[in-house]
């Protein structure tokens, strides 16, 4: 939810945070479980690595733009200062698709996605991915 309004580079980041971080916890839930736990802890590096990747885009950004976190203001000050097609942008979008990447888990980085959907219980399952649960329901 408020991720369809952000405008700058800390809403970005910190929107999907506070959903990793309930995912985190739910995941985690049945601390009796072995497995549970591994796969919580899989997860939780994962999500940390994907942030911090995140975050070293959004620097990357932040330094060529000019020293802007808004949005529009990064696009006018890479105009401006005609660092568009520079490598330190290649490199920022690059990163900034792995860390998405991660949090989102497609094919390439999925490590930790089976592992957390098949140790943690129905409702958990359902709140972090709902297509999924969806899909599941309507299938089998």
């Amino acid at each position: 939810m408020f991720l369809c309004g952000a405008n700058d580079f800390i809403t970005i980041f910190v929107a999907p945070e506070c959903f990793s971080l309930c995912s985190y916890l739910l995941s985690g839930y049945t601390k009796k479980d072995v497995w549970s736990n591994k796969a919580t802890m899989k997860y939780l590096l994962m999500g940390g690595a994907s942030s911090s990747i995140l975050v070293h885009a959004f620097s990357w950004l932040y330094g060529s733009s000019g020293g802007e976190i808004e949005l529009q203001e990064i696009v006018n000050g890479l105009i401006k200062t005609q660092m568009y097609n520079s490598p330190g942008i290649s490199i920022a979008l690059i990163l900034i698709t792995v860390g998405i990447g991660f949090k989102l888990s497609p094919a390439t980085s999925h490590q930790w996605t089976p592992d957390v959907y098949n140790t943690s219980s129905y409702i958990p399952g359902i709140s972090m991915n709902p297509i999924i649960a969806i899909a599941q329901d309507t299938l089998f």
